[in-house]
Order: C-alpha cells, then sequence, then structure tokens
C-alpha cells in the first residue's frame, strides 16, 4: 500500500500515539478509513515508533564539522545543523532514539549534501580489501564489565558484538592492559546464557586516538561462551546484523579498484622468477601504449624495454617507484632501441642529451613504473581449476607500467660536436619474446557451441582402470563430469568414455570407447573437462549428441556460458591491486556537482599519500585540484575530440622566509626556475595528475561478492548501484619531481645491465 498520501497524519499519528490509542485517533482523524488502511497505517506507526539502533557516524562527509552527540548508549557524530534537529525531533519522539527519527535525519542528511560543500574529503581505503570481520556481527547495546589484574572493574556499553570480537564504548577514556576480562551481566540473565556472567579473556587492540572506544578480540578458548554468543548472534542478526555493512564495503572497493583497472592508463605486467615477462592485463586503453612497442604481435617487444635483467634489477628496490625513458633511433639499415631509467642518466651526465635525441627522433617515450611481489600460496589453488594453477604458479612479479608525457629538456645546452654515438651504451638488443595479452572483462568460453543442462551416468577409462561420474552438461564438442571422488591425472591426457545410461536408451548408436581428451581438471579434482578426440564426421558421441539436441530443443535447458570470467583472472586482478600504481581519486557528479566518493591510498609513497590528506588523515583532493579547476577538465573531455585522459602538472612548494604555502598549475619556465631557487622556495614538489572520464555502461565489474550483497541487502545493492551510476571521474596522481629536478637526484650507481 502507497503511504505516501498519508505523510501528513503519519507525522501527527507519530506524535500523539505516545499519549493516546491509536484507534482512537484513527477514528477521529480518518473516520473514513477501511479495515486495510487502518492496519497499514498503525503498523507503520510502530515501525517508525520502534527503537534504532544504527549510530550516526558523519564524520567521512563532514570531517571538520561533527560534533559528538550521546543518547542512551549510542554516540553520534553529526554537523551541527543536524545536531539541532536530532535535539528538535527527540521532542516529537518522547525523547527516543526511534525509525522514524533516524528516517528523518536521512532526509535532512540527503538535502544537506547537495549543498556546495560537497567537494569534501573522505578516509583513504586499500584496494582489494576484504571483510576485515568474517563472522557475523550485531550492531547491540548491551552492558559489559572489563575485569582488570588488581580486582577494579569499569562499566561500559557494546556498540557491536560478534562470537570473537567487540567493540566497547567506555565513559571516560582510559588506558588499559593488552589482556583484560570480559564479561556480560545482562546478557546473562537471558535462558541459556548464564556462562557469559563469568569473565572471558580479551586481547586489547587500542587505538591511541580514541581511548574511550576498544576492539577487543577474543584470546581464551571458552566452548561455553562461544556457543552462547554464537546462538545469540544467530537469533538477533535479522534485526540487529552488520553482515551486509561489511559485504557492502568489500563489493565497494572491490568495484573502485575495477575502475581503475578498466579505464586508466596504468597497465598490469606478469613476469617470472627470472624476470621474463609472460602476462599482460590490457584495456581499451592500453593498445595505444603496446602499439608503442609491437612488430608482429601486441606487446611482443615489451622485453626490450623491460628486459629480465632490468626487471630484476628493479625488484631490488621494490618500495621505490623508477622512471624509464626509452626512444627508437632509425638508422640507415636497422632501428635501435635505447632504454634508460632516471638513475642510470643522472650517474652518466647524459640526462639532457637522451631526451633532446629522443625528442629530434620524434619517438621519446617515458613511463613510471612500480613492482611488487606476487602472493601465491596453497590455499588460493584450492579455488582454482588445474588451468588456472599453472597460470598463476608461473608468475612472481607484477608491475605498473604507466606511461608519462614527454619531458621538457632541460634548459642546459648540449656541447657541440655531440652525436648519438655517445648514447651507445643505452642500446637495447631487439628482444621478441612472446607476452600473452589478456583482455580485461569476460573471457569467451572455450565451448563455444550451446551447452545443455543434462546428468547422465557415464564411466571413464584410464590406464585399465573404470571410474564412474556423471554428466553435468553437455555439448557436441565437449562433456562436464562430476567424479564422486577425486581422481589425479596428467593433463592433457586420453581416455574412453561409455555413457552408460544413454547407451541403453540409444543402443543402436554405440555410445562405447569413445575416444575423448582431457583438457582441464577443476574443483579440487572432482571435475573434468572432456573434448572429443579425432574427427568429427567419424565420432559417434558427436553424431548422437548433434541428433538428440536437433529433436529435443524443447526439452532440455539451454546453459548460455558463450563467455565467463576464470577464477584465474579475478585473483590476478586483484593482487594487481594490492599496491596501486599511485594515489587514487574517484569523484562523483549529480545535480549539485562534483563530490569525492571515494580514495584509493597507495602505500609506497607514504609522503605523497601525506601531501593529499588532511589533519585527520583523510584524502582530500582538493588540495590539489579547486573545484573551478576540475570543472574545466571535465568540459574538455565532454568534446567529442576523441580525447580521453587529461594531465594537470601541479607544483608544490613553502616560502622559506614565510612559511606560506604555494601551488601553480603548469607554471612556466621562469616561474619553474624561480621555484627551484632553494634561496626562495624550500619543499618542492611536482605532482602529474591524470583525469579520465568514467562511463558505467563501459565498466564490466568482476566481483563475485555481488551476488551475496544482493541476498544479504537489496538496499545496499541499490545504494551502491547509484553511486556508481554517479561515478564521473578517476584521477591518479604521480610523483615526478625527480623528473623536472633530475640534477638533483642523489641515486646510487646502478649495477651494469648486461645485454
Amino acid at each position: 500500500m502507497e503511504l505516501s498520501p498519508y505523510k501528513t497524519l503519519l507525522n501527527k499519528l507519530v506524535t500523539l500515539s505516545y499519549h493516546n490509542d491509536i484507534d482512537g485517533l484513527l477514528d477521529h482523524l480518518l473516520p473514513e478509513a477501511d479495515k486495510d488502511t487502518r492496519y497499514q497505517l498503525q503498523a507503520e506507526v510502530n515501525r517508525l515508533t520502534s527503537p534504532c539502533l544504527r549510530v550516526l557516524d558523519l564524520r567521512s562527509l563532514f570531517p571538520e564539522k561533527c560534533q559528538l552527540v550521546r543518547h542512551q548508549g549510542l554516540d553520534h557524530m553529526m554537523p551541527e545543523p543536524l545536531v539541532r534537529r536530532f535535539h528538535a525531533l527527540l521532542k516529537d519522539y518522547n525523547g527516543e532514539y526511534t525509525r522514524g527519527l533516524y528516517e528523518v535525519l536521512l532526509a535532512e542528511l540527503a538535502a544537506l549534501r547537495k549543498l556546495p560543500a560537497q567537494f569534501n574529503s573522505i578516509p583513504w581505503q586499500l584496494p582489494a580489501q576484504g571483510v576485515r570481520r568474517k563472522e557475523s556481527r550485531l550492531r547491540f547495546v548491551t552492558p559489559v564489565v572489563l575485569h582488570l589484574d588488581n580486582d577494579e572493574t569499569l562499566q561500559g556499553n557494546t556498540l557491536d558484538i560478534s562470537a570473537n570480537g567487540l567493540l566497547v564504548q567506555l565513559a571516560q577514556a582510559t588506558r588499559l592492559p593488552e589482556q583484560l576480562g570480559v564479561s556480560f551481566p545482562e546478557l546473562a540473565k537471558q535462558a541459556n546464557m548464564s556462562c557469559l556472567a563469568a569473565p572471558s579473556r580479551y586481547q586489547l587492540k587500542q587505538d591511541t586516538a580514541d581511548l574511550g572506544r576498544l576492539k577487543m578480540q577474543r584470546a581464551d578458548e571458552s566452548p561455553d561462551s562461544n556457543h552462547a554468543l554464537s546462538e545469540f548472534i544467530k537469533q538477533q542478526r535479522p534485526r540487529y546484523g552488520l553482515d551486509a555493512e561489511d559485504i557492502y564495503m568489500a563489493v565497494q572497493v572491490q568495484c573502485w579498484g575495477q575502475a581503475l583497472l578498466e579505464t586508466s592508463l596504468s597497465m598490469p605486467l606478469f613476469a617470472n622468477e627470472k624476470g621474463e615477462l609472460i602476462q599482460a592485463l590490457t584495456n581499451r586503453y592500453n593498445s595505444k601504449l603496446l602499439t608503442a612497442w609491437q612488430q608482429e604481435n601486441p606487446g611482443d617487444l615489451l622485453t626490450t624495454l623491460l628486459s629480465p635483467e632490468r626487471i630484476l634489477y628493479i625488484s631490488q628496490q621494490p618500495a621505490q617507484s623508477t622512471l624509464l625513458y626509452s626512444f627508437v633511433h632509425q638508422g640507415k639499415q636497422q632501428s635501435y632501441y635505447f632504454v634508460a631509467s632516471l638513475q642510470e642518466l643522472v650517474q652518466a651526465n647524459s640526462y639532457a642529451a637522451f631526451l633532446s635525441e629522443g625528442l629530434r627522433a620524434g619517438t621519446l617515450r617515458c613511463y613510471y613504473i612500480n613492482i611488487h611481489a606476487l602472493n601465491y600460496n596453497n590455499q588460493i589453488a584450492d579455488g582454482l581449476d588445474l588451468q588456472g594453477v599453472r597460470q598463476l604458479q608461473q608468475l612472481k612479479w607484477q608491475l605498473w607500467l604507466t606511461p608519462l608525457p614527454a619531458p621538457t629538456p632541460p634548459a642546459a645546452e648540449i656541447a657541440d660536436g655531440f652525436k648519438i654515438q655517445q648514447l651507445a651504451s643505452f642500446i637495447r638488443p631487439l628482444c621478441q619474446q612472446q607476452i600473452k595479452t589478456t583482455p580485461l572483462g569476460r573471457q569467451a568460453s572455450k565451448r563455444q557451441e550451446t551447452r545443455f543442462k543434462l546428468q547422465s551416468a557415464l564411466e571413464l577409462t584410464l590406464g585399465g582402470k573404470v571410474i564412474e561420474g556423471c554428466t553435468e552438461d553437455l555439448s557436441t564438442r565437449g562433456i562436464k563430469v562430476q567424479l564422486a571422488e577425486p581422481v589425479r591425472l596428467e593433463v592433457p591426457c586420453l581416455v574412453d568414455v561409455h555413457l552408460t545410461e544413454l547407451n541403453k536408451r540409444s543402443p543402436q548408436w554405440r555410445l562405447k570407447t569413445l575416444p575423448y581428451r582431457v583438457v582441464n581438471v577443476s574443483s579440487n579434482s572432482t571435475v573434468l573437462h572432456l573434448r572429443i578426440e579425432g574427427p568429427e564426421e567419424n565420432h559417434a558421441a558427436y553424431l548422437f549428441l548433434t541428433a538428440l539436441f536437433e529433436q529435443n530443443q524443447d526439452k532440455l535447458r539451454a546453459r548460455p556460458e558463450a563467455h565467463h570470467t576464470p577464477a584465474w583472472l579475478i585473483w590476478l586482478c586483484r593482487q594487481a591491486l594490492q599496491q596501486p600504481p599511485s594515489p587514487i581519486f574517484l569523484l562523483g557528479r549529480n545535480e549539485a556537482g562534483f563530490y569525492m566518493q571515494g580514495a584509493i591510498a597507495n602505500l609506497q609513497q607514504p609522503s605523497l599519500v601525506s601531501l593529499l590528506s588532511d589533519s585527520h588523515q583523510q584524502a582530500h583532493f582538493s588540495r590539489l585540484v579547486s573545484r573551478q579547476l576540475l570543472q574545466s577538465t571535465f568540459s574538455q573531455l565532454l568534446r567529442p575530440d576523441g580525447r580521453t585522459h587529461h594531465f594537470l602538472e601541479i607544483w608544490t612548494a613553502k616560502t622559506t622566509d614565510t612559511g606560506q604555502a604555494i601551488l601553480l598549475v603548469a607554471p612556466d619556465a621562469d616561474r619553474r626556475a624561480f621555484l627551484q631557487d632553494t634561496r626562495y622556495h624550500s619543499e618542492l614538489r611536482v605532482s602529474l595528475v591524470v583525469i579520465n572520464r568514467l562511463k558505467l555502461r563501459q565498466l564490466n565489474y568482476m566481483v563475485p561478492e555481488w551476488a551475496t550483497l544482493t541476498q544479504t541487502s537489496l538496499h545496499k545493492t541499490q545504494q551502491l548501484e547509484q553511486q556508481l551510476a554517479e561515478l564521473a571521474l578517476l584521477s591518479q596522481v604521480f610523483d615526478i619531481t625527480d623528473m623536472v629536478q633530475p640534477s638533483k637526484t642523489r641515486a646510487p650507481k646502478p649495477a651494469p645491465l648486461q645485454g
């Protein structure tokens, strides 16, 4: 029933229901209402007046404007306008924090977020972050007693509770020991929960910034209390559960990372332990990067830019980023590839000469490179098929390769008589190792023909041993077989298949001793993927299944699997996002303008993240880019000129006498020289901001948790879909100070590269 026409009436009923009977109020205020309408109105009033336990913590939206509001054991953090509204609403709701009051505050918050202060700061997030608390937890407030070693006790209240963890609020901030006992006096009064009156040992994970809010984890094994808490959480989970919030945060961060993978200029490359490039994940923009290094096949010359020796050398300092320069010089008989890092050029005093020759050749390119080790273990292999395990076992290193605009050569002039032969030490031999390029998104299935869902018994003969199984799906050229027990075999291998059940129904086809090849194994060796062996026109199973499917299209349910996302590709994408190439900002846009939606931190560049953070350690994009500049950049990306990315070179420094901060966007040569003069300025930093436009319809999120979120909370799924629909821009920030000041770079002498 639609209750919006009764909105004004409901507001009156909620206020009067605390002191009057609802039936009498409806008789007086709405005498003509039918029985069903009266029932719906009474149910809505009961819902709006029921207690609410959701905490309103808005520090992520209004970090510098929130005030602490304590009411009925809950600590809210709200800006001053909502605080005034909160206290005013308490008078209408009989001094109680109810669902109706909570929903009114949410409506006020939606109006407040549309104000110009929407270009806000938000907490940094780490990419590919999963659910922190694996067990179910409740937003539940109940008294707890903290037992210290000197027989002292402290009173507190839980903010959320799980079988192995607690979040406790104390009345006063107190420094406590690492371990202490915790008892639940009120919960112990309930049936079958008396064991909670005895204190259990908990490990304290205390945050020095907030000593009044304690994070605790169970430190001892207490089966009785663990069982009691687990049963209590199971019973109360439908009303107070927080699982949806955990999954929502995990899915949200995964979607942000996927937007980075599919739209940014950066490209993930994967190498083995010898430094040889094996795998490259590409999006629709990376083709431009590969074009510069292709000969016969895309990407087969990347090993000229990143030789195994160079990759192993870079891997010795994984915490540092590398700037790599290259250009191609066309000689009389052949092409020469020049490749050198910034450190090598500074050490050889050849930076200006290298850049000048590269610009003269018209092929100068610059790349920003990050590297980190892959973490592959047996636990990950359990969820992969045999092909996925083979794909991942050979990988050791992951690199982010990001093309940057060609730098301006230094003002210092090159000596007369300079010849390109003097750069011969930076010539790299031509390498043509084949690199496998995998486009992001859904992969084409290896079985292109239509599959049909059909369960039928069969037998496999391998090395004289007969193995019983059941078909899971069938196609004219392949079978997916489910085995009762795991089997060990070398893939690929040949097996003889006997379709026992189908052979009984159609003995004239002789469906025995059919040659098949095992092409893959999955589900811990309990699922086999088979393909017919030999010519199709002579294969009895191919002829039989073709006739069967043609005559039974209406009886067999087709299984559309033209595309799928392999588990190994999902793992590889998440592994790449563990260390992003740079700090990332994601911005949404609605009718009120731009606002910060997400920020991904880069742990390898703490100084840059610190520059982009405010005093609350939150991401603050407006420290570099103003709203007006962002709007101008967005307008340029909307032009139909094919431009996908926009670069902003931003210089920041402080005056040496007053310490005043200076910020300039793309300064001219005179201003650059003035900012580089250490007599007048200090703490010079040059940041390159790469901004690209996002379109939701062009993104293909590979997030398996999305289905789980939809099952757990449809409201959270709809909320996330709305946020992603507003996603407008993705911005990466690179520290290129060394690029504009190569002479000031203090780099150790690099080890000579062989080649």
